[in-house]
């Protein structure tokens, strides 16, 4: 094997090992969004944001183009195209804001959820499935896991 590639120290190697499964996992639902957005004519960013709005609202955050672009890693101007093809395509629609009457909040739409759904659901419901055979204590190390690689994330 190439030097480097495999850590000599097995600790590290069996991390490693982990650490290449999870970029897998990152790669095949990388590719499922892409099929997503062939299939429904979107850019990937495009679904990425659909995905960041759906995140928001399930946990009780208001979605404005702000708080979208600094999600999306973007700017303003081309946050604005991604809101307005949503807009356009029927995925997204700007309301007033809770807090703020002067702002816009984003809301993903009905038919949107839809067909998120139906395209991602049989993946969802063999996710869950695979989730559920997990004991609790199981669920609760990969969720912690997880969280913990999020933060190494950022």
């Amino acid at each position: 094997m190439r030097e480097g590639v495999t850590p000599a120290d097995p600790e590290r190697a069996a991390a490693l090992e982990i650490v290449h499964l999870l970029r897998e996992v990152a790669l095949r639902l990388d590719l499922a969004v892409g099929e997503f957005a062939r299939t429904t004519g979107l850019h990937g960013t495009d679904v990425r944001a659909l995905v960041r709005l759906l995140d928001a609202e399930r946990g009780g955050v208001e979605a404005t183009p702000t708080w979208l672009a600094k999600q999306l890693g973007m700017t303003s101007q081309a946050t604005t195209a991604v809101i307005h093809r949503l807009e356009a395509a029927g995925h997204v629609e700007r309301l007033r804001s809770r807090t703020d009457g002067r702002s816009a909040r984003l809301q993903v739409s009905d038919t949107a959820v839809a067909l998120g759904w139906q395209f991602f659901g049989p993946l969802l419901d063999r996710l869950i499935t695979v989730t559920s055979a997990l004991t609790a204590a199981e669920r609760t190390t990969v969720g912690d896991y997880l969280t913990e690689v999020t933060g190494a994330l950022d």
